[in-house]
């Protein structure tokens, strides 16, 4: 298959001890366009490895090439009043802004108390290796003139140096 194909598929996601994480089925597929970081990386390269619609694969990929390596500080402390939601339980994730950035990004409740609320940062799925089972239900080739993600940032870093931003250290 070729980067920038649109594909249409069917999966199950399980975890080594078969729990099942996630699903797409015939009426509600996944559907996707490989090189724009769309899918997480392990899954996009076996899926880049398929090349016939109706062809079936099962394969697993491992932490690093899924949602990373559970770090275990990766966790937050938060006093309760700075807390937006009310409806705070062990196991609920929301959305938590950093002063930093003011990204949002999505945190487990692992422990409260009266006061303050423990928040783990990790993805739910971090440090673990993930099973999919694949089916490809359709494939549309790639636009011809297809620029892949990693492509485009490339350019934009690079236009960015040269317009005066980001020239690092040697520049100085």
């Amino acid at each position: 298959m070729k980067l920038g194909s649109t594909v249409t598929l069917t999966y199950k996601g399980t975890l080594d001890d078969g729990t099942v994480f996630g699903y797409a089925t015939e009426e509600k597929p996944m559907i996707f366009q490989t090189g724009m970081d769309m899918a997480i990386d392990g899954f996009e390269e076996a899926i880049l490895e398929m090349n016939e619609v109706g062809e079936k694969k099962t394969f697993t990929i491992d932490e690093y090439a899924a949602f990373g390596e559970y770090i275990e500080n990766m966790t937050q402390v938060i006093p309760r009043e700075q807390i937006p939601v009310t409806d705070i339980r062990i196991g609920k994730r929301i959305w938590l802004s950093s002063s930093d950035d003011g990204q949002p990004m999505p945190a487990t409740v692992i422990d409260m108390d009266m006061r303050t609320v423990t928040f783990d940062l990790n993805h739910p799925l971090a440090g673990k290796s993930l099973t999919y089972e694949v089916e490809i239900l359709a494939i549309e080739d790639a636009p011809e003139n297809f620029v892949s993600a990693q492509e485009k940032a490339r350019h934009l870093k690079e236009q960015s140096k040269l317009l005066g931003g980001d020239q690092g250290e040697s520049y100085r």
